[in-house]
């Protein structure tokens, strides 16, 4: 498998289906981290911008459950826009993973996605943080959780019946 444009992480699990010489020669770099599972795995992360693996790694795992178990129509962005964006029927939900930079060194920035976030989906909104230590600093402006919760938290929006 070859990286692409659009695929910014892959999970290094099996070394047959990678080309481990092709991705390190593309920009990607190897790292590690856990998944929303809590379990030390082994990626390849081609940044964007100044993203970090961290965050580029939870977008991934988060993207990757929702195909997995629950089939959901989604999106995820790179600009301005939330994370990801879900949609079920009319409702549309948006995740926002945050790894605490943009608050702590540029709140004005945090502020103006938090009103974008509010102005464009209401109460469909949350935050998935990196860095659990970080949770009371988050909860103050949203829903917020970590991956320890946050697969509940899918599970209940996959499973809510909108057309009530």
């Amino acid at each position: 498998m070859k990286g692409n444009n659009e695929t910014r992480v892959y999970r290094f699990n099996d070394h047959k289906n990678y080309d481990s010489w092709d991705l390190e020669h593309s920009g990607y770099y190897f790292v590690t981290g856990r998944d929303i599972y809590g379990k030390e795995e082994s990626y390849y992360f081609k940044p964007f911008f100044h993203e970090t693996a961290r965050h580029g790694i939870l977008v991934f795992e988060i993207a990757n459950y929702l195909k997995k178990y629950h089939n959901l129509k989604f999106k995820t962005y790179l600009s301005r826009k939330p994370d990801i964006v879900i949609e079920i029927g009319e409702k549309k939900w948006a995740i926002e993973v945050e790894t605490g930079i943009v608050l702590k060194k540029n709140k004005k920035q945090f502020l103006e996605k938090l009103e974008s976030l509010k102005f464009n989906y209401g109460r469909g909104w949350f935050f998935v943080i990196t860095d659990r230590n970080l949770i009371k600093s988050y909860r103050r402006y949203g829903k917020t959780f970590t991956k320890r919760n946050i697969i509940k938290q899918l599970d209940k929006i996959a499973h809510y019946n909108y057309d009530d």
